[in-house]
């Protein structure tokens, strides 16, 4: 996925100039790639949240526009405030087209599966996996697991091939379909308890009462 964001050039370098900064809506940022010099500039903290919100489920490509250029880039690292939780700074990193890359890509689980009905539960073990593979070319991973009955589980070798290179072997398991394990509960009655401790007690004979 390609989310557009306008970006704008940023001077400010002081602490003082970073929190107005923030204060009028804006987000601190660089993009910087291996054919570009590190350039600082700032995002709309409301459109990047708008985007952010929309890259959870696949890897998603940021276009910034800056001064009438487009870039090419993923975020690549990010600066969240504890306690607020809002976006202190940003990292963006330009990606040429062509070039082969390293990439976490997020896994679609796609259809109820049926080991559901006969009363098991799923165990998703991996969300996502690493493929090197060119910019321009990176996959959205989908697996179908409605087929998937207790017992059954999906690997890495299940998900689809491409002009990609999966980082994990093919055996590496990412979702496994358990059946629900049953606890017994034994109730202990009170009443039959403490009658068996009564009838356990040693009669009490003249002698013990002299």
């Amino acid at each position: 996925m390609i989310l557009n964001l306008a970006a704008q050039p940023r001077k400010t370098v002081r602490k003082s100039d970073l929190t107005k900064l923030r204060a009028d809506g804006m987000i601190p940022a660089v993009l910087y790639g291996t054919e570009m010099e590190s350039t600082s500039i700032s995002v709309s903290q409301s459109e990047f949240i708008r985007c952010y919100k929309k890259s959870f489920e696949e890897l998603t490509f940021y276009e910034i526009e800056l001064e009438g250029k487009k870039y090419h880039t993923i975020l690549k690292d990010k600066l969240i405030h504890p306690v607020s939780r809002q976006f202190l700074h940003i990292d963006f990193l330009v990606i040429p087209a062509t070039a082969e890359m390293e990439f976490d890509v997020p896994i679609r689980f796609e259809g109820e599966p049926a080991g559901v009905l006969e009363g098991g539960f799923a165990d998703i073990i991996q969300r996502s996996v690493k493929l090197v593979c060119q910019a321009s070319n990176v996959p959205q991973l989908e697996l179908d697991i409605s087929g998937l009955h207790v017992g059954d589980s999906l690997r890495v070798g299940d998900l689809p091939k491409g002009n990609w290179t999966y980082r994990d072997d093919d055996d590496v398991a990412l979702i496994v379909m358990h059946a629900k394990r049953v606890e017994e509960e034994v109730e202990v009655d009170e009443d039959a308890a403490d009658e068996a401790a009564d009838g356990d007690a040693a009669p009490e004979t003249d002698e013990s009462q002299e």
